[in-house]
């Protein structure tokens, strides 16, 4: 009955969404985005104090001036993720293509010639959803292995955005048992593995200068497929582009020590965070415990 009611609603929040999405960028930036900073950061300073209270733990080195600037300049990266996010329910397959550059595809082709499955482990940081035009770039089957929303309305929401140009979504519960399913069609996954695992997780990290539990999901899936596993980093570039880069962790997952991989991820992460911290979800709940 839920589940109903929700189908009926969804074309009633889609159809003005998609609407809103026709908009160019040159007009949607300073005209929607400005009344989203303005609403989130002047008026209802959404999660202001977590933001503040993550970015003083983890840059202890930064003055009080500078955190407001960075928390300042995560809000204008919020909106503007938000903006390219709606524009994702409409953009062409080609106008997105120019937008999102990969670097060093050559290391995954690599792998892939090898028959070899991939696993990309990545954060919270720049703008995730742009990935879903990596079938297109790709000549080879991507998976997003995610954990389904609560709200049926928004899960739908994120599978139209995430499933336009061919990328498949898997449920994190059934990811083993799909790559194993394909093994004999290398597969590239990919893994946002920087979130709260609960406090049930015992192993700790040192992550940005607090002990942090880290979700371990992706290794033990590596460790399972014997997949190779690179880290995939974003760079902000001008026109609300966004470049890809590769690298690798390990080719041999079965070889690696306990939580190596995620320690790994983890070091090569909280890098990427240092070296433009505004870019990180800083507004999520992280150090819960």
């Amino acid at each position: 009955m839920r589940n109903k009611l929700f189908n009926q609603l969804y074309p009633f929040v889609f159809f003005p969404v998609y609407l809103i999405s026709l908009l160019p960028y040159s007009i949607a930036a300073p005209t929607i985005g400005k009344f989203l900073y303005f609403i989130s950061y002047r008026v209802f300073r959404y999660r202001y104090s977590v933001v503040l209270q993550n970015l003083s733990r983890s840059l202890p080195a930064k003055s009080y001036q500078e955190i407001r600037q960075i928390a300042k300049e995560f809000y204008k990266h919020l909106v503007c993720m938000a903006i390219e996010t709606i524009k994702l329910f409409s953009v062409s397959r080609y106008t997105l293509d120019k937008k999102v550059q990969l670097v060093n595809a050559e290391l995954l082709f690599t792998y892939h010639q090898q028959n070899r499955n991939i696993i990309a482990v990545l954060g919270h940081y720049g703008n995730w959803e742009y990935l879903n035009i990596l079938p297109v770039q790709l000549p080879f089957t991507v998976n997003a292995i995610y954990k389904p929303l609560s709200n049926p309305l928004m899960n739908k929401l994120v599978h139209h955005v995430r499933g336009r140009f061919g990328m498949l979504l898997i449920p994190a519960n059934q990811a083993l048992r799909h790559i194993l399913k394909q093994k004999d069609k290398p597969q590239l996954s990919i893994f946002i593995a920087d979130q709260f695992p609960g406090s049930c997780e015992q192993e700790k990290f040192d992550f940005l200068h607090q002990s942090t539990n880290m979700f371990n999901g992706a290794e033990k899936l590596a460790i399972a497929t014997n997949a190779v596993v690179v880290y995939l980093e974003m760079k902000r570039k001008p026109d609300h582009c966004w470049e890809i880069s590769f690298s690798l962790i390990t080719e041999s997952p079965k070889e690696t020590s306990n939580q190596e991989i995620t320690r790994c991820f983890a070091s090569q992460l909280q890098q990427t965070i240092r070296t433009a911290p505004s870019y990180w979800l800083w507004s999520h709940k992280r150090w819960k415990y």
